[in-house]
């Protein structure tokens, strides 16, 4: 086994390499692109981002184009947006693993809040490590925020509390806060994953993920993962629905497609929709583990629409489950996708 992990670290990291190379090449490319912490100001408020505004933050940074103190600057224009009584909340998750039948974990990784880095991007990376943040310590699913009601989004979200993993999407939620996603097309990343907590989807397979970190005594503990998120490639279709009531406001950042939309309102539509009907958040990959558990599960072969063989035909029903069965039980299947997360994080891409 040794072995076959040695092998997969190799592969991982050639990918991640690979990544890299493809991504510094992008960015000098949009050095003709330039921008200025100004720019970046006038265009978030033309999007709709007012002062006082408590804002969840989702972007692929390198598709603003080149901007002048980089990484820095963008956060620096968040916050002179929102200032002085605003809030500003990213995503900074990082790694889980599949546990074993005795629900241990045979790796070496442990998460501490206050030094673990994040996978999910350059702008998350830089915030966190500035002073004045908060991180919620949470051990898969922190989110790090700065601002006004930075405390009130991050308590309470730790490890094995019992409660939903993305809380803090509800909170921002509660306070009327915002959604601003940039260059992800429509994809409303990670408060995503509340709106299928609440719809009652998150708990219907049984746990599988874990991480080891660092408890409020210094200690190494275990978090078991109970509400991880489930598939999302068919969610960017419900935002027509929000559209259609006016709530989506488009526009540039930089060179990105963004919108901004309401969290109270994304959370209460998305969830409505996928609690009345499930399987609008089924994918049409038969080898996704979650979405063919979902609809074998919760029994909902008769109400898809326009259902594929693989969700008609019995027997090919039964050995999907057979597989996933062996998949859910076999930690090998998630290594290789965690190693590359984690060369790409120290890599702060």
């Amino acid at each position: 086994m040794s072995k076959i992990y040695a092998c997969l670290d190799k592969l991982s990291t050639s990918i991640s390499n690979t990544l890299l190379n493809f991504k510094s090449e992008n960015r000098k490319n949009t050095q003709e692109n330039k921008f200025t912490k100004n720019d970046i100001i006038n265009d978030l408020e033309n999007i709709g981002v007012s002062k006082g505004d408590h804002l969840a933050v989702a972007l692929s940074f390198k598709s603003i184009g080149y901007l002048e103190g980089g990484p820095d600057a963008f956060i620096d224009a968040l916050i002179e947006t929102t200032d002085p009584n605003g809030t500003i909340m990213v995503p900074t998750f990082t790694r889980h693993f599949c546990i074993h039948k005795n629900k241990s974990i045979n790796v070496d990784f442990v998460f501490d809040y206050r030094s673990t880095p994040t996978y999910t991007g350059l702008v998350p990376e830089i915030l966190r490590r500035r002073k004045g943040v908060v991180r919620s310590r949470h051990p898969i699913n922190s989110v790090t925020a700065i601002g006004k009601l930075a405390d009130y989004l991050t308590d309470g979200h730790v490890a094995n509390a019992g409660i939903s993993p993305f809380i803090p999407y509800s909170k921002l939620a509660e306070i009327g806060g915002k959604v601003l996603c940039i260059g992800i097309g429509e994809r409303i990343v990670a408060i995503r994953h509340e709106a299928q907590y609440l719809a009652g989807l998150l708990d219907i397979i049984p746990p599988r993920f874990g991480v080891k970190y660092i408890d409020d005594r210094g200690r190494i503990a275990i978090h078991i993962e109970r509400a991880t998120g489930g598939c999302t490639k068919r969610l960017p279709e419900l935002l027509m629905v929000l559209r259609k009531m006016g709530v989506v406001r488009s526009g540039k950042i930089g060179m990105a497609n963004s919108i901004l939309l309401p969290a109270k309102i994304f959370l209460n539509v998305t969830a409505k929709l996928l609690r009345k009907d499930p399987t609008l958040n089924l994918c049409n990959s038969i080898t996704c583990l979650w979405c063919r558990e979902l609809e074998r599960r919760m029994n909902l072969y008769n109400s898809i629409r326009n259902p594929k063989f693989y969700q008609k035909n019995r027997l090919v029903i039964e050995v999907i489950a057979a597989v996933n069965r062996f998949r859910l039980s076999n930690p090998i299947f998630t290594y290789t996708k965690n190693r590359i997360l984690l060369n790409l994080a120290r890599r702060n891409i």
